[in-house]
């Protein structure tokens, strides 16, 4: 399919058994926000701990495709694992646009050793738009000092705790707006960064999602990810690649919605008729089949244009619209065909609908990816 090479059929296969034998055994434990820290030490073991890191820092740099096999498979098996586990993702993508070689050794050195790095982008002032960012970043002598709030920053605390890695977005020059924001490389436990609000969530729970409290911080003006004003542009490009990812992750969904719906069909017997005997439970299974295929072939077209450095910004958009809305729907159509055993946790749909939920919001709205689809055709 998608003409896998051997060695991305051979990741595929690793990513699913991990699933198989780490993640589905421990889903209970995983839902009440509990064993995050064992599954990442048994994840660090598979060498997937950051599927981005060049070779260069001693990382093994797959490719887009790959990434995009690798959180589908995670998806399937969680999106709160996925998306915790994509963090390590996420919060590189701004060293690889505009980092520099020994900035990039700073970067992922802790997360090569089996830390979480972070993005930390989001305010509460600042969601869908990043150019209202209010966290300041004011240059005195050879450093910066910044202050401000970040909310919703995936696994923000293990950042800091780990005393890893991330990458903390602030605006140089408020008075100029997007063009004004910058982006820095901060190490965890740096004195001046912690942990606010951890937040209680209705799914994704195997992540940690948190509030970052920046007072004071004091970072040195060799942490400055390209130059002042860059910021925007970092965190717009790195978005393009990270939305492909959750569009992966919103197939790996809609898959395992699919996939549970199918399993019940199959099983139950509504009077003497089997449910996977009568017409209109089958033609929905067919529209979900249809809605989860479609979706992964974008994905893929959309790892495709970006491993062969074609434009890709637009098509990723699109991706991300259709592949984490095809979720929700999906998930949706599969807790009614099960009516009302599929609103109790036995179903596991349940628990699926309660994670596919997140997917159309984070890493840019689907309503900012509508503006950004039709921006690109109507401008």
């Amino acid at each position: 399919m998608f003409d896998f090479t051997d060695s991305q059929l051979e990741l595929q296969q690793r990513v699913r058994k991990f699933v198989n034998e780490n993640i589905f055994p421990n889903l209970e434990l995983i839902d009440k926000g509990e064993y995050q820290e064992e599954l990442f030490k048994e994840w660090c073991k598979t060498g997937l701990v950051t599927l981005v890191a060049p070779k260069a820092v001693g990382g093994i740099e797959l490719d887009t495709k790959s990434c995009a096999i690798v959180m589908e498979e995670l998806g399937y098996g969680d999106v709160g694992v996925a998306t915790g586990f994509g963090a390590n993702n996420l919060g590189s993508y701004p060293l690889l646009i505009s980092g520099t070689l020994e900035q990039q050794k700073q970067h992922f050195g802790p997360i090569l050793e089996g830390k979480f790095g972070a993005f930390a982008l989001t305010e509460p002032g600042a969601g869908s738009d990043a150019g209202a960012v209010a966290t300041t970043a004011e240059r005195k002598g050879d450093e910066y000092i910044l202050n401000g709030t970040k909310c919703f920053i995936t696994q923000g605390g293990y950042a800091i705790d780990m005393q890893s890695s991330m990458v903390v977005f602030a605006s140089t020059d408020r008075t100029m707006g997007s063009k004004g924001l910058s982006a820095f490389l901060v190490k965890g436990g740096t004195p001046g960064i912690r942990v606010g609000k951890i937040e209680d969530k209705m799914g994704i729970r195997g992540s940690q999602t948190v509030e970052l409290v920046i007072e004071d911080l004091h970072v040195s003006a060799s942490s400055l990810l390209g130059e002042e004003g860059d910021g925007m542009k970092i965190a717009m490009k790195t978005l393009d690649s990270g939305r492909l990812m959750v569009a992966a992750q919103g197939v790996g969904c809609g898959q395992r919605a699919l996939d549970l719906a199918v399993d019940y069909v199959k099983k139950q017997v509504e009077g003497v008729k089997p449910l996977a005997k009568q017409q209109a439970i089958t033609f929905k299974i067919a529209e979900m089949e249809a809605s989860v295929e479609a979706a992964r072939q974008l994905v893929y077209r959309g790892a495709f244009l970006k491993d062969n450095k074609q434009p890709y910004s637009h098509h990723s958009a699109i991706t991300k619209l259709f592949a984490t809305e095809m979720a929700m729907n999906v998930a949706n159509s599969a807790m009614e065909i099960m009516g009302s055993y599929g609103y109790t946790k036995e179903s596991q749909i349940e628990k699926v609908w309660r994670d596919a939920r997140i997917l159309s919001i984070y890493e840019g709205t689907n309503q900012v990816q509508r503006l950004v689809i039709s921006g690109g055709l109507l401008r």
